[in-house]
């Protein structure tokens, strides 16, 4: 383990070893005609996985409905407990296959990426880095921020405790007359290139190199691109089935809970929610027969009806159409209650 205090030359004693986890989780999806008290998913509640198909990573929108992100902000001891490096086994269009990525060990968390925070180097950086994971001869491992001084400048660029830095950008200015790049005056045109160090899932040493030597002598600012491990926000939902689809001892209302960002319909599924409601019309969207379901309350941690399901719902204000509708829109936690198999209630 390795620290370091890019204004002094302290030693930190403490240190936390990541062991990486590898979590797995199943979908169970029944249909019975009629519900019945069991052991089975019927009566699951709480956390399923999220799949990517099944939501969407929370984002911030500016509109009304924003929360600011960084309420969901943990401790450093608890991120330093959480992260981990991970890799994939095929390209996409985030990452390469086989480059390793910080990643969180839970679910209930998620690794956010925080852009160009503009700090100064006058009179150093004011933050103390800490050594996860490290010691190969790759360079590869996994460094955080273990402290910022107060009044520092990473305290008011806004780096916290907990945070790891994956880039370092610096722009060099310059002066050119040649190729055509002379202003109507005649003058020197002044340009403006940008070099870049990418250190995400490097150890100490890797990491102390691009925050000090990379940017050379003459850069008095650096951007940092920051990886940030943030709680995942999570909806408390009721839902109630219609007495007339429940055999006796069954009880219709079940107590869940979602992540933000999930898609109200497979959520709901993938919790063990029957949805089958034959009199229903089916969804223009998905085809279903019971994707309709009234909300009683909570709706304002929706997302906006789209215009063609708003045209559809301008009689029932309080029926969205499941399979179109977002839990916890951009980040916001809450309670929502709702009831399914709308044309079986009786």
């Amino acid at each position: 383990m390795k620290f370091a205090h890019l204004l002094s030359a302290s030693v930190l004693l403490e240190a936390a070893l990541l062991l990486r986890v590898v979590q797995s989780f199943s979908t169970i999806v029944s249909s019975p005609s009629k519900l019945r008290p069991s052991s089975s998913s019927l009566h699951m509640v709480g956390g399923s996985a999220s799949s990517d198909s099944d939501f969407e990573k929370p984002r911030s929108v500016s509109d009304n409905q924003t929360v600011n992100p960084n309420v969901y902000n943990i401790p450093l001891k608890e991120a330093a407990q959480l992260w981990t490096a991970s890799t994939q086994e095929s390209n996409n269009a985030d990452r390469q296959a086989g480059v390793p990525y910080l990643n969180s060990k839970s679910k209930d968390y998620f690794v956010d990426d925080v852009f160009s925070l503009r700090i100064s180097r006058d009179g150093g950086l004011g933050m103390e880095l800490l050594e996860l994971a490290g010691g190969r001869d790759d360079g590869i491992g996994i460094t955080i921020v273990q402290g910022v001084t107060k009044g520092g400048n990473a305290e008011k660029a806004g780096i916290i405790p907990g945070d790891s830095i994956a880039a370092v950008t610096v722009y060099d200015l310059g002066s050119t007359s040649n190729g055509g790049n002379v202003n109507n005056f005649g003058g020197l045109v002044e340009e403006t290139n940008s070099r870049v160090r990418a250190c995400e899932c490097k150890d100490f040493d890797n990491t102390i190199d691009a925050l000090a030597n990379f940017p050379g002598e003459n850069a008095d600012e650096l951007y940092l691109d920051v990886k940030r491990i943030r709680r995942w926000p999570k909806v408390k939902v009721q839902v109630e089935y219609p007495p007339s689809q429940c055999a006796e001892g069954f009880n219709p209302v079940k107590q869940l809970e979602f992540f933000a960002g999930e898609n109200l319909k497979r959520a709901l599924q993938n919790r063990g929610i029957v949805l089958d409601d034959p009199a229903a019309p089916k969804c223009d969207f998905c085809g279903s027969n019971a994707c309709y379901v009234s909300i009683y309350k909570g709706k304002a941690i929706l997302n906006p009806m789209g215009p063609t399901e708003e045209k559809l719902m301008e009689r029932n204000p309080n029926v969205r159409l499941s399979c179109k509708t977002t839990v916890g829109y951009n980040m916001q936690e809450g309670e929502l209650k709702l009831k399914v198999n709308l044309s079986q209630w009786k």
